[in-house]
């Protein structure tokens, strides 16, 4: 039997249950220095310089262990990551960590160690606590302590009514403000976005550090213990353009749209629109008489997600159109940069809308 044949009997499952991705990460990527929860790893991957040590591990929905880089957005399991940094395919990735958990053909398998961490109890309702951690944060917003932070909030664009409307806050810092286990932990002064569901309730809450250098990271969140990631975040709208939904990346995009009027949804999160996120959006337009239009960043990433949530929409039996702006600019940086940014959408939308009614049939003059 050739070695190829030997390295094909290995099950996935045996090998991964044998392996310790914290300690496979310390062999193969460059701690930060940290120890304890939320400890973090520099980028293996060869092409990518990761300066921040972007890399954390986390137990999927099914208790098996994963790493994500959330700067390049690299991710996998431990076989993953070996053929990443080994530059090898699967199989023999598979074979090496074989090898390095003591794994020999025709011999018993050897025992599976006792994991450190149990995976943890993903919630399916939010938490009490985070709609606390809110509240504060709006408050601590007013005060003195949160002048940076609505400096920075101003510079974005975000006039105070659109704070107030959203409930937007400020975190101090752990070193300021004591907080319940799985909010946001950092060290450093923060933005505070809650992400609204439908009804206004605040699901969940996205952080954005001012200084990420001295934090180590741009964004933080709660954990899945206290509240289920919603995919989906709606800002409250002020009502002057609300005949077309406008789909943004990201919660500041999302803000800057319905600040300037239009009916806005943020996608939350790196991963990749699915079937479900079309379904939600699909229902949310219909019940509310709304076009839908794409509004992503003008990079590949961008084009990407534009592409997959329309195709995805399209099985939904809707037509969503298609909002880039300029080139190297997110929509909140548009918004800045341009003081008709949008009348250009406006514009944009009237065309396709008259596109699309001339592309219809008609029988006995009337549109179908």
């Amino acid at each position: 039997m050739g070695q190829r044949d030997l390295r094909s009997r290995w099950s996935i499952g045996d090998v991964l249950d044998r392996t310790d991705l914290a300690a496979l990460l310390d062999e193969l990527a460059e701690p930060s220095g940290r120890s304890g929860p939320g400890r973090k790893w520099h980028c293996p991957v060869a092409d990518h310089d990761d300066h921040r040590a972007s890399v954390t591990m986390f137990r999927d929905r099914h208790g098996h262990e994963r790493w994500r880089c959330w700067s390049a957005d690299h991710r996998g399991d431990a076989v993953d990551l070996v053929a990443s940094v080994r530059h090898c395919d699967r199989l023999d990735a598979i074979d090496w960590l074989a090898t390095r958990a003591g794994l020999i053909p025709d011999r018993p398998l050897p025992p599976i160690p006792i994991k450190r961490t149990r995976p943890t109890v993903a919630a399916v309702e939010p938490s009490p606590m985070v709609e606390r951690y809110v509240r504060v944060c709006e408050s601590v917003l007013r005060g003195p302590q949160g002048r940076e932070v609505r400096e920075w909030l101003h510079a974005r664009g975000l006039n105070d009514d659109t704070i107030i409307a959203n409930r937007l806050g400020a975190d101090p810092g752990r070193r300021v403000m004591r907080r319940d286990r799985g909010l946001p932990y950092g060290a450093g002064l923060a933005a505070v976005m809650p992400a609204l569901d439908p009804t206004g309730r605040a699901a969940y809450v996205q952080v954005r550090y001012l200084d990420p250098d001295s934090t180590g990271r741009k964004y933080d969140n709660p954990s899945a213990a206290i509240a289920p990631h919603p995919r989906l975040a709606y800002p409250v709208p002020n009502g002057e353009r609300c005949s077309t939904l406008l789909v943004c990346e990201g919660l500041p995009d999302a803000l800057t749209a319905s600040q300037a009027g239009f009916r806005a949804v943020a996608l939350l999160g790196a991963q990749t629109p699915d079937e479900s996120v079309a379904a939600r959006l699909a229902n949310y337009a219909a019940n509310h008489g709304l076009a839908i239009a794409i509004a992503a960043d003008p990079d590949e990433a961008g084009r990407r997600l534009t592409a997959t949530l329309a195709e995805l929409l399209d099985q939904q039996q809707v037509d969503a159109r298609s909002i880039t702006p300029p080139d190297g600019l997110d929509l909140n940086a548009w918004a800045l940069a341009d003081s008709t940014w949008d009348q250009t959408i406006d514009e944009c939308l009237r065309r396709a809308s008259l596109t699309a009614s001339a592309d219809r049939p008609e029988l006995d003059g009337v549109d179908l």
